[in-house]
């Protein structure tokens, strides 16, 4: 690798195959905090206005090897990398091929968790509960239903943003979507937790959990997305939960893993994200200081805010999955001011960089539809 032309400037960077809400949102602050951001991204080749929010784009056809995308970020002093599950295996390979004094190892250890199906194995060697799991790839249908029961659960074994999620109801409709799969080895059953839905933030660093905040989800945007309603509360099991988990993984940056609650008050961990996660902004909104304690982690010189010692239970509403539901929370004129308080304490954290984007976005979108309708009409 030539360094010559290195760029003195610390820089995160964004790697996906789709738009993250999450993603766009850390780049605003990242930007506003004058680091670079630098987004590689799977798909069509175009202009789009969130591109405004990133120093550097980049647009590939197809995924990457880690060899290609090393090259990309040869003259990129990399502090950080988000990549979407299904690249990360190649963006921290192509992180390790860069030069040492180039990049941090901020990132050592996420790869160890990227696969569900190790980390059943994982939490339950600390002493932590997890849904239990079978191979798609040689476990027949009937038996992972005899073994897991109904409903079940099938999953890829990595995956992001409950992509690919579905939950089967009846052996017969399970075998007709199991044998569409084109790689079975990909997938994975898992057992059916019913229950209530928590989730465990944290900014983790050298010295251990600089952030941490809990909270129930009240609403999501659909059944495995981004939450939307949040009830933030103090819940002294999840957080010995999150220590014992983030100790055992030692890893640093954001993480974020979710929990579901059952009938019984056990708690079963399902998923962990060593990555931004949807709810960052509203966390930050309601007095947990991830903005600076991830800066700080990043080398970047700023105060970082103290959490509240027992947080009181607050409703917050997600960014901007929650609008809808917030519009509903109150009386028409009551509910409007809300919103609005609610738009402008984010256009404070995210700047107008970031609103401009979208408010760019939707007549660009609309044209895109309307040219893609007339050519398939002709």
């Amino acid at each position: 690798m030539v360094e010559t032309s290195l760029d003195p400037k610390p820089a995160v960077v964004f790697v996906d195959d789709e738009r993250w809400y999450s993603f766009l949102q850390l780049a605003a602050i990242l930007q506003r905090a004058g680091l670079r951001t630098v987004r590689i991204s799977v798909g069509p080749s175009m202009w789009r206005p969130e591109n405004l929010l990133f120093s550097r784009n980049v647009f590939l056809a197809e995924p990457p090897s880690p060899e290609q995308l090393a090259e990309i970020l040869a003259n990129e002093n990399v502090v950080d990398v988000q990549p979407t599950e299904r690249l990360a295996k190649t963006s921290y390979s192509a992180l390790d091929l860069l030069p040492q004094p180039q990049r941090s190892n901020i990132w050592a250890g996420r790869l160890a968790i990227l696969d569900k199906q190790n980390n059943e194995t994982l939490f339950r060697e600390i002493g932590l509960r997890s849904p239990e799991s079978l191979p798609v790839g040689t476990t027949p249908e009937n038996e992972a239903v005899a073994r897991l029961s109904l409903p079940i659960v099938l999953k890829r074994r990595i995956g992001s943003s409950g992509s690919g999620v579905k939950v089967f109801t009846s052996l017969e409709d399970l075998r007709e979507y199991v044998a569409a799969i084109e790689s079975p080895d990909e997938w994975l059953y898992e057992q059916f937790i019913q229950g209530r839905s928590f989730v465990y933030a944290a900014c983790v660093s050298d010295e251990g959990i600089d952030v941490m905040a809990t909270y129930k989800v009240l609403e999501r945007e659909h059944l495995s997305g981004p939450s939307s309603v949040m009830e933030f509360q103090t819940d002294p099991h999840l957080v010995e939960s999150g220590r014992i988990l983030i100790n055992a993984l030692h890893i640093r940056g954001l993480i974020c893993f979710d929990i579901i609650r059952d009938s019984n008050d056990v708690d079963w961990i399902h998923d962990v994200n060593p990555r931004v996660f949807g709810g960052l902004t509203t966390c930050q909104l309601a007095g947990f200081d991830f903005r600076g304690a991830y800066l700080r982690c990043l080398g970047v010189d700023v105060d970082v805010q103290s959490s509240p010692l027992d947080t009181p239970t607050t409703i917050s509403f997600g960014f901007p999955e929650g609008g809808r539901e917030l519009l509903r929370s109150a009386p028409y004129r009551v509910s409007w001011v809300r919103a609005l308080r609610w738009i402008w304490s984010h256009w404070r954290l995210l700047g107008s960089r970031y609103f401009l984007a979208f408010v760019i976005d939707r007549p660009v979108t609309a044209w895109r539809h309307y040219f893609k309708r007339s050519e398939h009409q002709r």
